[in-house]
C-alpha cells in the first residue's frame, strides 16, 4: 500500500495541528471552494441550456443609402451588377409603360439586403418597408428614408405597426429560437426567448398586421397549441392544435398557415390513416376553432396517388380559404381548392396542371393566383363563387433565369397586381396585361400599394432597389 500523498499535518484523519480550529477552517475552505464550483457550472450550464438568440437579432442602426427622386443615380448605386445600356432600358421601362399604368415615377431608393416589401406603420402612415437583413423604412410617394438597420442573425417577417425579427434556426421547418418586435423606428422592444429550459418549441406559421402566429408544441411532441402574438400582450391566445404527436421539427415541417381579418387557418401533411384533420380553422380574434376539414372529404380532389397528403393555405380573404393539395411524392403537382371560410365547405377545385402556387389574392369576387409551372410563369383568374376562369396572362421561362421564387399578388385599387420576374400583370376588371421588360439580369420580385402609391422591388444580383410609383 502506498502512503498518502496528503502532508500529515494537512491530513484530516491522520495529521496533526497544533490549532484545535483548524479542522473546522478546513472543511469551511473547501464548502466554500465547493460552492463557488458549483455556481459556476451552473451559470454555465444556464448559460448552454437557454441559449437565447436575443442578442443576435436586435437592430443596429445604419445609415441609409441613396434615395430620392434621381431614379438614374439611385439605380447606379443599388444595381452596380447592370450595365449602362441594361440600366438604361430598365429606366426606359419603368418611365414608360410601367409610369403610364401605375403613375408617375417618383423616386428609387438603394434598399440592398432586403428581400421583400410590406406595408409599415397603421392606415394612412404611408410608410412602406424593405425587409431583410438590411431593412429600411420609407415613406411614399416622396422616396424618403425613415429608418436603416441591420438585424444581424435575425429574418425579419410581417407588415402593419409592428415587425419581427426572428432567430430562424431551421427556416425549411420555420422554427424560432427568439422574437423581438420592431416598430417603424425600427427600434426593438421586449425579446421573447423560445428556447429557453422547458419552454415549448416555436414554429412560424404566418405573420400580419402587427401579429403572430406559431406553432407551439413540447419537446416530446405533446401538447401542440397555436399561438397568436402580438408586440403589446405577448399572447393573444393559444389553441389546442389536433395534429399527431411526432417529433418537433418533423411536425414544423409539415405545417403551413395563413391568417385572414377573420380566420386563421392551418394546414398540415396527413397520411392515409390519419385521425387528425388536415385543415383547421380559428376565429383571429379569440382562437375558437370555428372548422375543421378530414382527409377523406378533400382525397377526391387531390392529385392522383396514394401517398400522404399536403395541404398549404395559399390565401384567406373575403369569405373564401384557398388551399393548394399535394401528393407527398410530387410536390410539383397541385390541385387548388376554394373553401368556405363560414364552415369550411369545399366549393370547388381545379387542376393547376403541374404547377405550384406562389402567392394569390382572394377578394369576394375573384381569386387572383401566381403559379410557377417551371418553364412558365403564369397568372390565373377565377371566380370566387364558382371557380369559372376569367382568363390568365404570362410568360415563359424556359431556362429558370427569369423567376428566383419571389413573387406577389396585391390589390391596387380596383385592379390586381402580380409580379412575374421580368414583367408586371395588371389584373383589371376586363382584362389582364402583361407589362414586360428585356433586361435579364433584373427581376421584379415584391410589390405593395400603400396609400395609393405602388411601390416594386427590383432586384439584380446582390442588389435591390425600391422603385415608387405616385398615384395616378
Amino acid at each position: 500500500m502506498t502512503d498518502s500523498p496528503v502532508p500529515p499535518d494537512l491530513d484530516p484523519v491522520r495529521g496533526h495541528s497544533d490549532d484545535p480550529l483548524s479542522a473546522d477552517r478546513r472543511v469551511l475552505v473547501i464548502g466554500a471552494v465547493s460552492m463557488v464550483v458549483l455556481m459556476l457550472v451552473g451559470a454555465v450550464t444556464a448559460a448552454f441550456f437557454t441559449r437565447s438568440a436575443c442578442g443576435r437579432i436586435g437592430p443596429d442602426p445604419v445609415l441609409p443609402r441613396a434615395a430620392g427622386e434621381d431614379v438614374d443615380r439611385v439605380l447606379a448605386e443599388a444595381l452596380p451588377d447592370l450595365f449602362d445600356d441594361e440600366r438604361l432600358a430598365l429606366t426606359e421601362y419603368l418611365r414608360g409603360p410601367l409610369a403610364d399604368r401605375l403613375g408617375p415615377l417618383a423616386g428609387a431608393l438603394d434598399v440592398s439586403g432586403a428581400e421583400g416589401l410590406s406595408p409599415a406603420g397603421g392606415p394612412g402612415s404611408g410608410l412602406v418597408a424593405a425587409t431583410g437583413a438590411t431593412t429600411t423604412v420609407f415613406g411614399v410617394p416622396a422616396a424618403d428614408v425613415r429608418a436603416t438597420a441591420d438585424v444581424g442573425d435575425g429574418t425579419v417577417v410581417g407588415d402593419g405597426a409592428t415587425l419581427y425579427s426572428l432567430a430562424l434556426t431551421n427556416p425549411g421547418t420555420g422554427q424560432t429560437d427568439a422574437v423581438m418586435p420592431l416598430d417603424v423606428r425600427l427600434e426593438g422592444g421586449d425579446c421573447f426567448d423560445t428556447a429557453t429550459v422547458a419552454t415549448p418549441f416555436a414554429f412560424l406559421l404566418a405573420a400580419g398586421e402587427g401579429q403572430l402566429l406559431l406553432f407551439r408544441v413540447e419537446e416530446d411532441g405533446d401538447v401542440p397549441t397555436v399561438e397568436l402574438r402580438d408586440a403589446q400582450q405577448g399572447q393573444v391566445w393559444i389553441a389546442d392544435l389536433d395534429t399527431p404527436a411526432i417529433p418537433p421539427g418533423v411536425s414544423g415541417a409539415r405545417l403551413d398557415g395563413a391568417m385572414g381579418l377573420d380566420l386563421v387557418v392551418v394546414g398540415r401533411r396527413a397520411t392515409l390513416d390519419d385521425t387528425a384533420p388536415i385543415l383547421s380553422a380559428f376565429t383571429r380574434d379569440g382562437g375558437q376553432l370555428r372548422w375543421s376539414v378530414e382527409l377523406d372529404a378533400v382525397a377526391e380532389v387531390a392529385p392522383d396517388g396514394d401517398t400522404p397528403v399536403w395541404a398549404e393555405v395559399v390565401a384567406v380573404g373575403g369569405d373564401t380559404v384557398l388551399v393548394s393539395l399535394s401528393r407527398d411524392d410530387d410536390r410539383g403537382r397541385s390541385t387548388l381548392v376554394a373553401m368556405d371560410a363560414a364552415d369550411g365547405a369545399m366549393r370547388w377545385a381545379t387542376d393547376v396542371h403541374g404547377s405550384v402556387p406562389v402567392a394569390a389574392h382572394v377578394d369576394a369576387d375573384a381569386v387572383t393566383v401566381l403559379l410557377d409551372r417551371g418553364d412558365h410563369i403564369d397568372v390565373v383568374i377565377r371566380e370566387a363563387d364558382d371557380g369559372s376562369d376569367r382568363g390568365s396572362a404570362g410568360q415563359p421561362d424556359p431556362d429558370g433565369s427569369g423567376f428566383d421564387g419571389r413573387g406577389a399578388v396585391v390589390p391596387g385599387g380596383e385592379e390586381v397586381l402580380a409580379t412575374v420576374g421580368r414583367g408586371l400583370v395588371v389584373a383589371g376588371a376586363d382584362e389582364l396585361t402583361l407589362l414586360a421588360h428585356d433586361v435579364e439580369p433584373a427581376l421584379l420580385v415584391d410589390a405593395v400599394v400603400v396609400d395609393g402609391a405602388t411601390v416594386l422591388l427590383v432586384a439584380s444580383g446582390d442588389g435591390a432597389a425600391a422603385v415608387v410609383f405616385a398615384a395616378p
